[in-house]
């Protein structure tokens, strides 16, 4: 997780702390330089705002400081099930691809073709949270360096590529779901780019398993449009399926 994210994330409990507070006065400081950050915690001290006419009492500062570490050890713990849930979900997808083709490669090469893509997919799900734009530019400089590396002139074999382009969204979307899935009740949102990444991670691992069962794996035009742009349309997609951070949605609920 990103300085960024875990600001973000921990807007509201860090509005709830001591104006002298240490960690509030670096979050602000950090905030200076960065507008995202500052937007959000401005949003944190709106809530906290509308929510203080509840309490009739402030927190006590070694309470308020209680809530802080708490909110750190849940987020902590939102990233480890985020990371078991898409590493879970991207190696069910390259199983079930593999498993239920109609035909594998006999060919050593795209075997371990194949096996290199999945590890770069492995890895790169397991940095989607840390790492999003790098990640997500990744998954996709894989797809092409594979494409390049397997590919030779041939045909676009269209109605064969919808069908690797379609299998490469579905893997995306299925990480997807595993993250929101992990996350579900939590305080926490990853970003657009993180979002992102980890569909892109997903596709790419379809694409390692297209790679000993798609039956145009050869033809350069069909890995560029079809493989390759499987994981590029995946990775827009996921990055659409973002919503709203719950600070955001607190807030529109409590706006008249």
């Amino acid at each position: 997780m990103t300085e960024c994210e875990r600001i973000r994330a921990a807007a509201p409990g860090l509005a709830a702390l001591p104006p002298d507070d240490p960690e509030r006065a670096a979050a602000r400081e950090h905030a200076r330089t960065c507008p995202g950050c500052a937007e959000a915690l401005l949003e944190g001290e709106r809530l906290e705002a509308l929510l203080g006419g509840l309490a009739p009492d402030a927190l006590p500062a070694g309470a308020a400081s209680g809530v802080a570490r708490a909110i750190r050890e849940e987020l902590a713990r939102e990233v480890r099930r985020r990371l078991v849930g898409s590493l879970v979900a991207l190696a069910a997808a390259l199983v079930l691809l593999v498993t239920l083709a109609h035909a594998r490669s006999h060919s050593a090469g795209d075997w371990a073709l194949s096996a290199a893509l999945a590890a770069t997919a492995v890895l790169l799900a397991s940095l989607a949270g840390r790492f999003t734009l790098g990640a997500a530019s990744a998954a996709v400089a894989a797809a092409l360096g594979a494409a390049l590396l397997g590919g030779r002139a041939g045909p676009l074999e269209a109605g064969m590529g919808l069908h690797c382009l379609l299998s490469e969204v579905a893997a995306g979307g299925l990480v997807l779901v595993a993250v929101r899935l992990a996350l579900r009740g939590g305080s926490s949102a990853p970003s657009f780019w993180a979002f992102a990444a980890g569909a892109a991670a997903g596709a790419l691992a379809a694409d390692a398993a297209l790679e000993v069962t798609c039956g145009a794996r050869e033809s350069l035009p069909h890995l560029l449009v079809f493989h390759l742009g499987g994981v590029l349309l995946a990775a827009g997609l996921g990055g659409l399926a973002l919503r709203r951070r719950p600070a955001e949605e607190a807030l529109a609920a409590h706006r008249p």
